[in-house]
Parts: C-alpha cells; structure tokens; sequence
C-alpha cells in the first residue's frame, strides 16, 4: 500500500511496522496522535509532507519488526504484560537510583526536587494503570476475543468508555515524560546526569511504543471486534 498525505500515522505503522523508527527520528508523535493525517503530522513536525513520505517508503527495505495488527490478541496482551513487569520491576526503580546519584551529585537544587517530584507522581500512575489494565481491561478484551471465536457469549458491557480513560492517561504520560527530558536537559554536565539521561530517553522511547501498542492497535481491533459482535447481535435479534 502506498503511503499517501491522506494516511493516518497509524495506517502507516500497520502498513510498514518499521515506520516507529522513522516517526522517533522526526520527533513525529505517534503514540497518542496516531488519528493525524501524514500531511498535519509533517506540518505539526515541521517537515514537507514529501519527506515523511519519502523516508517511510525508504524504511521498507529493511522489514524486521513483529507485525501485531497480525497476530492475535492473547499473544500481543501477554507481550504488553511482559513489558508491564520489566517497566514496573526493572526500568522504574533503576530511574529511581540514577535520580538519588543526580540528587546526591547536585544536591537539593530546584530542578532535581520537580524531577523527584515529578518521577514519583509518574512512577505511582503508572503503578496503577498497569493494576488496572490487567485486572479489568486486558481480561475484557480476552473476553470479547474469546466470545468472537465463539468461545463465550459476547459481553453486555461497552470497551469504548474504559479505552477513552485510558487515550487521557496515556498522554498525561507522555506530557509527563517530556518535561522529565527537558528538566533532565537543563542539569549541568557530568556522568550521573549522563547516565540519567541516557536511561531517560530509552524509557521514554519503550513508553511511547508500549502506547503505540494499545493505542493504535490492541484497543481498535478490540472495539471492531466489539462493533462486529453487536452487529450480529442486532442481525440475529
């Protein structure tokens, strides 16, 4: 399929999956905008739409990452659970020491308090968006996986209200993290900052992925699937 001005950035990563790569590399938000047009993501970026066209059509020469809009739901929300752990386990308390080094290298300057400040709010959401995810939206979604290969009966509930609180956290997020990078900028040079910066930005890369994943991907086909049963519902009626 050929990339047009017209696409969505989304219908561009479920055209070419390597398309990330190219939108991180612009600085083109694909994580919560994946609804914009190539044209006003190029325009929001500042790029001529052609150079965003042109560098997707470059990036298909090198297919490598895994395609979830084709593989089935359970698989892709064991792969986000997956990640749950490692960014709950692993990635939040390894930022947690590398502020303490920041902290213990500066001192108790004005910048690193909004970074402690701002890392912890953000450590105790997604602490809790993760619980709420897998106690109540990824079993609904198995559900209506589930009821759409016959297995059960389809769900009396609606996904679309819980989806939309979820599209809200997810760019507080993303706001979040932004301004974590740009405090983190603002330090003065040395190896503790370094390295926290580094770490940062990697965390802020898997982030936008991972909501890239649920955004663009798990929640539309769960919702078609949710239209879809509702139709035969309806038909059957």
């Amino acid at each position: 399929m050929p990339f047009t001005p017209e696409m969505t950035v989304a219908d561009a990563i479920r055209n070419l999956p390597e398309a990330i790569e190219v939108f991180e590399a612009m600085e083109i938000d694909y994580s919560c905008q994946g609804a914009r047009s190539l044209a006003d993501a190029a325009e929001n970026a500042g790029y001529p739409t052609a150079d965003v066209i042109g560098r997707l059509e470059s990036a298909r020469a090198d297919r490598r990452d895994v395609n979830w809009f084709q593989q089935s739901l359970a698989s892709m929300i064991d792969y986000l659970v997956k990640d749950h752990r490692r960014t709950i386990g692993e990635h939040l308390p390894a930022l947690r020491d590398h502020i303490d080094k920041v902290a213990k290298a500066l001192g108790d300057v004005s910048d690193v308090r909004r970074i402690r400040n701002l890392f912890s709010y953000l450590s105790d959401s997604l602490a809790s968006h993760v619980f709420n995810e897998e106690r109540e939206l990824f079993p609904f979604i198995n559900h209506l996986d589930a009821a759409n290969n016959e297995i059960l009966a389809a769900p009396k509930m609606r996904i679309s209200q819980r989806v939309l609180r979820e599209l809200v956290e997810h760019e507080s997020f993303r706001d979040r993290l932004r301004t974590l990078n740009e405090l983190a900028q603002r330090l003065p040079a040395g190896e503790a900052i370094r390295a926290f910066r580094s770490d940062l930005y990697l965390f802020s890369q898997e982030i936008k992925r991972h909501m890239h994943l649920e955004n663009n991907v798990l929640y539309p086909r769960a919702i078609d699937i949710e239209n879809g049963l509702r139709r035969t519902a309806i038909a059957n009626a």
